[in-house]
């Protein structure tokens, strides 16, 4: 796949793995027995349509998420509106069609759902979001507020998330404890029954070549610690499940050597790479180098496009000596890079992006100018 991408597509570009993301997705749905899997949109906004017949429901938190799945004619039904900002005609819209479930993070939103409900005659479906502490969801006595108060809407279940990357059991313990208690003393307090609880495991993505990790034996206890709560369990998944399955291509356009050592331009830069935990590029990601050589093995900085200092993607790595037009590979960029970068700095242009699917590339995205976009335009 790498030398067909290089001999038939510009760089930089993303190269998505769409065998690759279903295999990742079967394997995650084999680890979680009994549990079904939500796709968090903006982990990748590029695969949800490969996914629907593989994961239960699409957790959309933004108007513009809503408007992509929408434009690929996901089903409404598997739709969750989620976000901390849910405004008044985005809503609106929403409830003009048969959307799944919408998400409660704030006494405004429950009020902005209700009077949506009074004025399409409708009611919806909610999971109502509990805070982990942080600006998310509401507290436990404003999810009391709403049960009691409700008119217009059915509340299914609670969410909860607190956070990524977390490789810690004993903390995914104590949420489960934690959630168990909760739902337990509503139940009784309010007289209702929750019937499912969505729950964000933040399930880590080892990066880079220092890390070591036993994922099977992980899962396999956070599937046990699950079980736990009792009721249908659905776990928001994003980075986890689309990480794996991405590749960034940029090529080698300049070199240069000072007493600080060997320099590497390429033509993308932090604007496009970003990985979760890389602090000033000190650890090493994943990658491969085309063509391949085995000789000559040299000591490399690669540094970006932008003309900033910032713009280094990985210091001190040993490879093979390096020529103008070489293409580095990085790997495990699924979730986040294409739109996490600073993409308009210095308006250089959005890369292409490419599903790669039975052998066969898709272009789904040709190079954009951000020159347009950081036009002053009078």
């Amino acid at each position: 796949m790498f030398e067909s991408v290089i001999n038939n597509f510009n760089t930089p570009t993303y190269v998505y793995d769409i065998n690759k993301l279903i295999d990742r997705v079967n394997y995650l749905q084999s680890k979680f027995i009994n549990k079904s899997l939500v796709y968090a949109v903006k982990a990748n906004t590029f695969v949800p349509k490969e996914l629907e017949n593989y994961v239960e429901r699409f957790e959309i938190c933004s108007y513009g998420e809503f408007n992509i799945c929408n434009k690929l004619n996901i089903d409404h039904s598997k739709m969750v509106i989620s976000g901390v900002h849910k405004d008044e005609p985005s809503i609106d819209d929403m409830f003009n069609y048969e959307i799944g479930k919408f998400t409660i993070e704030s006494i405004e939103q429950f009020k902005l759902l209700e009077k949506m409900c009074k004025k399409h005659n409708k009611k919806v479906n909610v999971l109502i979001r509990l805070t982990s502490n942080n600006q998310f969801g509401v507290t436990e006595e404003e999810v009391k507020y709403i049960i009691k108060t409700s008119e217009n809407i059915i509340i299914d279940g609670i969410e909860y998330f607190s956070g990524t990357q977390k490789t810690s059991l004993k903390k995914i313990n104590k949420e489960i404890d934690y959630l168990n208690e909760f739902v337990s003393n509503l139940e009784q307090e309010l007289n209702i029954e929750i019937k499912e609880i969505e729950y964000g495991p933040g399930l880590p993505i080892h990066y880079f070549m220092d890390q070591e990790f036993n994922e099977d034996e992980f899962l396999t206890e956070v599937n046990n610690i699950l079980d736990r709560l009792n009721k249908k369990v659905l776990l928001e998944i994003g980075r986890s499940m689309v990480a794996s399955c991405g590749y960034y291509f940029t090529k080698v356009v300049d070199m240069k050597t000072n007493k600080n050592g060997n320099y590497v331009i390429v033509d993308g830069g932090i604007n496009h790479l970003v990985y979760y935990g890389q602090t000033m590029a000190m650890r090493i990601p994943y990658f491969e180098v085309y063509p391949k050589r085995e000789e000559n093995i040299e000591n490399y900085n690669i540094y970006g496009s932008l003309c900033t200092i910032n713009d280094i993607i990985v210091k001190n790595i040993n490879t093979s000596k390096l020529e103008i037009g070489d293409v580095f590979i990085f790997k495990n960029v699924g979730a986040y890079s294409s739109t996490e970068g600073i993409s308009l700095f210095l308006s250089r242009d959005l890369p292409s992006v490419i599903l790669y699917k039975d052998n066969k590339f898709i272009k789904v995205r040709d190079n954009l100018k951000t020159s347009d976009i950081n036009y002053p335009n009078y």
